[in-house]
């Protein structure tokens, strides 16, 4: 799961706050160890010295302070002088820091000049300020912590801030004839970089679109004339009333085939025309409007009635109804060139159901419809008529969908959009 960069930030910001923390608090513990370990030899020093210059080299001595234990032995009596308590558990040599109740020691037995000396020196109150100090190094620490969070929360903010608006922008530019720019005026490099490349990109798509459309505008036109020429030259062969019956079949099929593709240049130039101006939307009875579009067709199928409409309840929907008209006659058109059975149309309150006994319908339109396949898929599929209910489907907002059927043929379903399904 892809995470945010702000977050990224924070998780930075604070991982090189608490890495450096970390290497501080234990520079600072080493240090401190250091320091307290030459602290303590220079003073065990001196007491030895100290003690030294007191000592005789034919009697022992004995040396008790409130933070200093010493005893001093001749060469010559060592052996015959017993030692104090306190050290003889110890071996001889001895150095290394001991516990005694609550009290910590530092030990050590060895040679001295004349004789052997043994020193036990208390070092409690180090201990106890050592404690203090890491205490205080932990309240420290937790308070660093604390402050590096807050860093990293308001770091992260800061510097994310200028990539969310941009981004915000982005995600808001919604696809229409002219989209609004992002803005440039950033003072990061890179971000004015993103926005620029983003308004060219825009720009360039415009552009692309405007010529398709034109292209396709002009393409329409140039196709209406021979379309007129051809059901001219048809009426004027019928009027003659001299054609075969085998002609005149062929001549039905020629006329059909012309009305047809007349009906999906008519709809090209009304989404064509009607992209660039504003939605004629008005109330419109949907059961009353499917009728009369299977009244049309009606006679282009033949005499064996093929055609059935339900309507469960009258429906008031508001839409456009040129577009209705003809997004209802190419489901419908379509399904009749799939089957040679039946084809039903339900109306309901808020879908319209188009139900054939086909095939079924192909496999690209179907992943189109679920969104696992790519609009060049469906413009590949034989006939336009598809192509062009997907385009006025989404021209009205109402989603097309096709469900599952068990008894095979193909079910293609218009749902109204809650906020446009209205009387």
């Amino acid at each position: 799961m892809a995470q945010s960069i702000e977050r990224r930030i924070r998780r930075t910001v604070l991982g090189a706050v608490l890495l450096a923390l970390l290497v501080t608090v234990m520079s600072v513990l080493i240090a401190n160890e250091k320091l307290e370990q030459a602290i303590l030899a220079l003073d065990i020093q001196a007491e030895r010295d100290f003690l030294l210059e007191l000592a005789e080299a034919d009697k022992p001595l004995v040396w008790n302070t409130a933070t200093l234990q010493a005893f001093y032995v001749p060469a010559a009596l060592v052996g015959e002088t017993e030692i104090p308590a306190l050290f003889q558990r110890y071996p001889f040599p001895f150095a290394g820091e001991v516990e005694q109740g609550d009290t910590t020691l530092i030990v050590t037995a060895s040679e001295a000049e004349g004789g052997r000396l043994y020193l036990a020196k208390d070092i409690s109150i180090f201990e106890y300020q050592e404690a203090v100090f890491h205490r205080f190094l932990l309240a420290l620490c937790v308070g660093m912590i604390a402050l590096a969070g807050l860093l990293a929360h308001i770091t992260g903010r800061r510097l994310a801030a200028p990539l969310t608006r941009l981004t915000r922008d982005i995600e808001g530019t919604l696809p229409a004839p002219a989209m609004p720019r992002v803005s440039e005026q950033s003072g990061d490099q890179e971000l004015r970089a993103i926005a620029c490349s983003f308004n060219r990109f825009l720009e360039e798509l415009e552009s692309y679109v405007r010529r398709e459309k034109s292209l396709l505008g002009m393409a329409s036109h140039e196709l209406r004339t021979p379309l007129a020429v051809i059901g001219g030259a048809l009426d004027v062969i019928e009027q003659r009333n001299a054609l075969s019956p085998a002609d005149a079949r062929a001549l039905s099929r020629i006329r059909r085939a012309a009305d047809e593709m007349g009906a999906n240049v008519e709809a090209i130039l009304t989404l064509t025309r009607r992209a660039a101006a504003a939605p004629a939307w008005e109330p419109l009875d949907l059961g009353r409007l499917v009728a009369g579009v299977l009244a049309d067709l009606a006679p282009t199928i033949g005499e064996a009635p093929r055609l059935s409409l339900q309507v469960d309840e009258p429906v008031c929907v508001r839409a456009d109804p040129m577009l209705v008209r003809m997004l209802v006659r190419n489901l419908v058109h379509n399904a009749l060139q799939h089957t040679t059975s039946r084809v039903q149309v339900r109306v309901d309150a808020s879908w319209l159901e188009v139900i054939d006994e086909g095939s079924g319908l192909p496999r690209a339109y179907r992943d189109f419809l679920v969104g696992a396949g790519e609009a060049e898929d469906l413009a590949n599929l034989p006939g336009l008529g598809l192509f062009i209910v997907t385009l006025i489907a989404e021209r009205l907002g109402w989603p097309l969908s096709a469900p599952q059927t068990e008894t095979g043929g193909t079910v293609l379903r218009l749902t109204f959009a809650p906020e446009r399904a209205a009387a």
